[in-house]
């Protein structure tokens, strides 16, 4: 039901790379214009904040790949049980300061908060872009 599609399975592995190095160049940008914004507005703990957010999406990211790399069998099948509990420790190492700096110093905190967001907007933006790409190459309509 929930298998791979036919459509995905030659998608060019490097183009994952590019998804990648496009969400980490495209962050960067985010983070400076951050800091900038938020000392130019006098929120100076927000643009800090978004970078720390930035960083922990990032670091949840190379974490993910890691341990679906290592929990995935030659035939390509995951391992579910140890791959949810890896799912659980990384959102728990990632939420967990989110929340405290909510508690303690919230501007930062909402600025984590926004930081982990706009990663996964960038990165879902990114995605689309290489699928878009890919559907393009091999002669698919738009739709």
């Amino acid at each position: 039901m929930f298998g791979a599609s036919p459509l995905f399975e030659a998608f060019p592995v490097t183009e994952v790379d590019a998804i990648i190095r496009r969400t980490l160049r495209a962050a960067f940008v985010v983070g400076l214009l951050s800091v900038a914004a938020g000392i130019g507005f006098g929120h100076v703990l927000v643009g800090p904040g978004v970078c720390l957010g930035l960083l922990l999406a990032m670091l949840n990211n190379r974490l993910f790949q890691a341990s679906a790399a290592r929990l995935t069998t030659a035939e390509g099948t995951v391992q579910r049980k140890p791959f949810a509990a890896t799912v659980l420790l990384r959102l728990g190492a990632v939420t967990l300061p989110a929340i405290l700096l909510l508690w303690f110093v919230r501007p930062m905190g909402w600025g984590v908060i926004g930081g982990l967001a706009v990663y996964q907007f960038l990165l879902l933006m990114s995605s689309l872009r290489s699928i878009w790409g890919y559907q393009k190459s091999l002669g698919m309509p738009d739709a």
